[in-house]
């Protein structure tokens, strides 16, 4: 069998680079999609007469077929080969955005979004595992880093660009940018992305599609709903056992199965095991807090939309130069060592924004953004890189595909938690400062005496001074309990960060990867599967 450094050699240094520019136009195309239909869903719902118990499917509905397809990725890899796998992904995501930006309803435009995520979901763990693959072992840290600089440039410029749209176009003309960027990315891939080695090609697991589907389905519509239907009502609970029960189902299917659709047969070694717990974590905090630090700008410190995505521009280019400078030391450190300096600065960053406040500068929210996003990337990509390293070289699309989904999966549960932890801790300091403020307290009769005194300077009419000091004495307790929450939310954040120190630990990285006893059989030799493909045969 043909090692995966004769696999890289095939490629020339600028075949590579090639692909690289190539992988990166649609990584940057994916990052903004995603970044940029949360803007755009005001004005979806007066245009379209969207109702506001149905706009959450805009959202929800992609993100469904995206986790799905991601779960795929390993499969449709055996099947298609790498180089039409991506083809097919970034057309699909091309005529996604063009029917959405042509949608002449509510449906049709969740039918073009679905088709959209699908394509592009796959996106990103096909360039990985390609660039993981394409790369010889002393250059994987650094190829794995291109895989994060879509997630710099996307939401760095996709906003900001899209927000500057709105102000005088039609939302339509927010899918027109990925639809020009994903046209040109699906041409120039065509004429000028090498053809690469197939991996084996497996049966169709079809009880493992149909349980998967059954739980990512369920588990993603009760955490989108969970906030607005309630966590105990019964349709919410019926959801989470739904996706329970078939969670089980799929563990018991795809052990079982010779050829399964999710190798979680990969959960046998040891390292594969702990960095799968530092991507499941950090994922749920990053991107659980990622919109809740943007509510935070607009509630309590009162910036414009406009503004909080200025905020964040420079903190993401930041993170684009430091996923890079990162990915350089991976292939020079042990990859431990940058985890570890990542998740400490994590926790400081976290423990930096507990102190936020009405008075925080916008320098100082712009530095503690640039902590958390360079933290990130000493995380994510040694992280990365951790996880496939830990298994065999032939079971890469595999490692990425079953990584995606976990991802998936924690980013919307992180953004359910979060919201849920924070709506908590605020109704808390609700009750707890109406319950120890009592009406004839000294501290806060004084208070009325001020906020009235104000009022009479400012030459507000004598008849609505106590109805007015009353409203600024809510607002007060209002933005004291707000101020309270985003402190103990930080805490929260940043204790996550410090428990993903012991899996990141370096005695796991001792243990090797032990193949478990399987009945699976080979269907075809790889020279034979790349041959099929029209693909070149890998050099023994």
């Amino acid at each position: 069998m043909a090692t995966q450094a004769s696999l890289s050699s095939q490629l020339s240094r600028g075949d590579r680079l090639l692909t690289t520019a190539l992988l990166g136009l649609g990584l940057i195309t994916f990052a903004i999609d995603a970044s940029n239909t949360t803007l755009i869903l005001p004005k979806i719902m007066t245009n379209l007469r969207v109702e506001v118990y149905q706009i959450h499917w805009l959202l929800t509905a992609p993100g469904i077929t995206r986790t799905l397809m991601t779960a795929a990725t390993g499969w449709l890899s055996g099947w298609f080969g790498p180089r039409t796998l991506y083809l097919l992904c970034i057309g699909g995501m091309t005529v996604g955005s063009v029917g959405s930006m042509l949608a002449w309803d509510w449906p049709s435009l969740i039918f073009f979004r679905m088709l959209s995520g699908a394509g592009g979901g796959m996106i990103p763990q096909i360039s990985q595992a390609i660039f993981y693959q394409i790369f010889p072992p002393g250059q994987r840290g650094m190829a794995l880093a291109f895989s994060l600089m879509g997630w710099s440039v996307g939401p760095a410029f996709g906003p900001f660009m899209g927000g500057n749209l709105l102000e005088f176009a039609s939302w339509r003309v927010v899918y027109l940018i990925t639809t020009g960027l994903s046209g040109v990315g699906f041409l120039m891939a065509w004429w000028w992305l090498p053809s690469l080695r197939r991996p084996e090609r497996r049966r169709f697991d079809y009880y493992g599609a149909v349980t998967i589907t059954i739980a990512v389905s369920a588990l993603l519509m009760a955490l989108s709903q969970g906030n607005r239907e309630g966590w105990d009502s019964q349709y919410i609970l019926s959801l989470l056992a739904i996706a329970g029960v078939a969670m089980i189902a799929v563990v018991v299917i795809e052990l079982c199965h010779p050829q399964p659709l999710v190798e979680l047969r990969l959960f046998a070694s040891v390292p594969f095991v702990m960095a799968m717990i530092v991507l499941f974590l950090t994922t749920m905090t990053f991107r659980g807090t990622g919109p809740m630090i943007s509510v935070l700008m607009q509630r309590l410190l009162g910036y414009e939309p406009l503004l909080v995505a200025y905020a964040q521009m420079a903190p993401n280019l930041v993170y684009g130069v430091a996923v890079l400078l990162v990915g350089r030391l991976s292939d020079r450190l042990p990859t431990y060592v940058l985890v570890m300096s990542g998740l400490v600065m994590y926790a400081a960053g976290f423990l930096g924004f507990t102190g936020v406040s009405e008075v925080t500068t916008f320098s100082m929210i712009t530095t503690f953004l640039m902590i958390r996003f360079i933290a990130e990337a000493l995380i994510v990509s040694p992280n990365n890189l951790a996880t496939l390293e830990a298994l065999p070289e032939n079971k890469v699309y595999m490692a990425t595909a079953l990584s995606g989904l976990f991802r998936s999966i924690a980013n919307a549960v992180g953004t359910a938690v979060a919201a849920v932890a924070w709506d908590q801790r605020y109704n808390h300091y609700l009750r707890q400062y109406a319950e120890n403020t009592p009406t004839d307290a000294l501290g806060y009769t004084a208070a009325l005496e001020s906020l009235q005194g104000t009022l009479r300077w400012s030459g507000e009419i004598a008849a609505l001074i106590p109805t007015k000091t009353m409203a600024l004495m809510r607002d007060r307790l209002f933005a004291e309990a707000s101020t309270a929450a985003w402190q103990d939310f930080f805490w929260i954040n940043a204790l996550v960060a410090l428990v993903c120190l012991f899996p990141a630990l370096p005695l796991w990285r001792r243990q090797k990867y032990q193949p478990p006893e399987t009945t699976e059989k080979v269907t075809k030799p790889a020279s034979k599967t790349a041959a099929d493909n029209g693909d070149p045969k890998p050099k023994d």
